[in-house]
């Protein structure tokens, strides 16, 4: 008899956890919402529009004698390839007063940056003055090493 009862005891034991567990389950919706997860924005890359902007600011600063960094043509050094270097000192000796870099003979108040082309490797710069003065320059970025290989007027349209 006891073999019996140990084996009744044992069914009863699992008859209730089964039935704790129905019990639990029972709590549930019988279909479980998909958890919407929350949208991150992918992390870009640094690219030719970042690279113009750090230029940029960081020459200005050198300009206007805001940084004890470096110097402009230290600014220039470090992100303009030794030809655009080159390129744009043959210019400042043809356009007299005006920076080779803003094509002004002043420091831009502000600026803004729109990619241009398929590749990601151009950004055509607005250049704002206090004036209320604007003027667009062409930059070409070297997608490699982000070394930027050309600052042009950009050409008229119409």
């Amino acid at each position: 008899m006891i073999g019996r009862i140990g084996h009744t005891c044992f069914q009863a034991a699992s008859l209730t956890a089964a039935a704790a567990l129905l019990g639990l389950a029972g709590a549930l919706p019988a279909a479980a919402e998909p958890v919407p997860v929350p949208a991150t924005a992918p992390v870009r890359a640094p690219g030719a529009q970042d690279q113009v902007d750090t230029f940029l600011t960081a020459y200005r600063n050198a300009r206007l004698g805001t940084t004890e960094d470096a110097t402009p043509a230290e600014v220039r050094g470090k992100y303009l390839t030794k030809d655009l270097d080159q390129a744009l000192t043959t210019w400042a000796t043809g356009h007299q007063g005006a920076d080779p870099v803003f094509r002004a003979p002043n420091v831009p108040a502000s600026w803004t940056l729109k990619p241009t082309g398929t590749d990601g490797s151009h950004v055509v710069v607005t250049e704002k003055w206090g004036d209320g003065t604007s003027a667009d320059v062409a930059y070409t970025v070297r997608p490699g090493d982000l070394m930027i290989t050309a600052i042009t007027d950009p050409p008229a349209t119409g």
